[in-house]
């Protein structure tokens, strides 16, 4: 079984309610699990959170712009743009649906499966 970073900070947070300092806390991940185990500063600000009382070690949520707009309401918008008009360009698409040029790229390419050509924008 791979171990995730939830897993990872759990065995911090045990080590830490034992009362390991930081190092030994380190000394023995990387002793378990070398390559995988996470750094030094990774297992020290998460002593810092847990001094500080936080005992959860899931993410928090973070507000903001999400990972991701690549979502089919902006993948179909995309699609009725390019229908309107194959000529239009990425800076027209971006001002108009107000989507990065990196999701428009992830949409074209990925997405309807195109290098260049904005052809046969129809889903198959």
């Amino acid at each position: 079984m791979e171990l995730n970073r939830e897993h990872f900070r759990a065995i911090i947070f045990h080590n830490f309610r034992r009362g390991l300092s930081r190092q030994e806390c380190f000394d023995e991940l990387n002793s378990l699990y070398s390559d995988k185990a996470p750094s030094y500063s990774t297992v020290k600000n998460w002593y810092n959170e847990f001094n500080r009382g936080r005992c959860s070690i899931q993410d928090e949520s973070r507000a903001g712009r999400p990972k991701s707009v690549v979502v089919p309401e902006k993948i179909n918008a995309v699609r009725e743009l390019i229908k309107q008009d194959r000529h239009v360009t990425y800076r027209e698409i971006e001002a108009s649906l107000d989507i990065s040029m990196t999701s428009i790229n992830k949409i074209l390419h990925e997405t309807f499966e195109r290098k260049k050509n904005l052809f046969a924008l129809d889903p198959a």
